[in-house]
């Protein structure tokens, strides 16, 4: 089952065709490598594929909740970030989840059968299982130790190589 196509995809800037007529399908479990020569199109075809820019014709067809993420070719960060602040800076979605969930919870204590609320509090539970986000603390911890980033961790991230600080901007994706 695909977890996306791109069916008879053209994309052009001006006068320059860059993507004319592609079919592209990403499977589960499948790991894909785009490659090809500068100015061929890898770039447009992934801002497609994660649906920040617009085809010109064609469609584009992803499985309900897929997120797709693309890795910035040339990381940044704020200055004085470590390596672990800028992991925990790509969780704001998750905390802000939790942070919710608690107000959640606390007016359900003096109003209980409140629907509007359980509604949200079982949404909220459901996005909070999916992502794995009940102790963001541990989720940070794995990340740092899957990557190979725990000795790096207190280290201004500004101040790695290149290699390493695209390992920190992957991480923050997955996390």
């Amino acid at each position: 089952m695909a977890l996306l196509d791109l069916i008879n995809i053209s994309k052009s800037y001006e006068s320059q065709m860059i993507l004319n007529e592609i079919d592209f399908s990403i499977n589960e479990g499948e790991r894909i490598a785009i490659i090809g020569k500068n100015g061929g199109g890898k770039s447009t075809l992934m801002k497609i594929i994660n649906g920040t820019l617009e085809v010109d014709s064609g469609r584009r067809i992803v499985q309900k909740n897929l997120k797709v993420e693309m890795l910035d070719q040339t990381p940044r960060f704020e200055e004085n970030k470590s390596v672990k602040e800028a992991i925990e800076d790509e969780l704001k979605e998750l905390k802000d989840a939790k942070s919710r969930y608690e107000e959640v919870l606390k007016k359900l204590e003096s109003d209980f059968e409140n629907e509007t609320l359980l509604k949200e509090q079982e949404s909220l539970v459901n996005f909070l299982d999916t992502h794995k986000a009940w102790n963001l603390d541990d989720k940070v911890e794995r990340v740092l130790q899957e990557f190979d980033l725990k000795e790096f961790e207190n280290r201004q991230v500004n101040l790695l190589s290149g290699g390493e600080q695209r390992r920190v901007t992957l991480a923050g994706l997955i996390t």
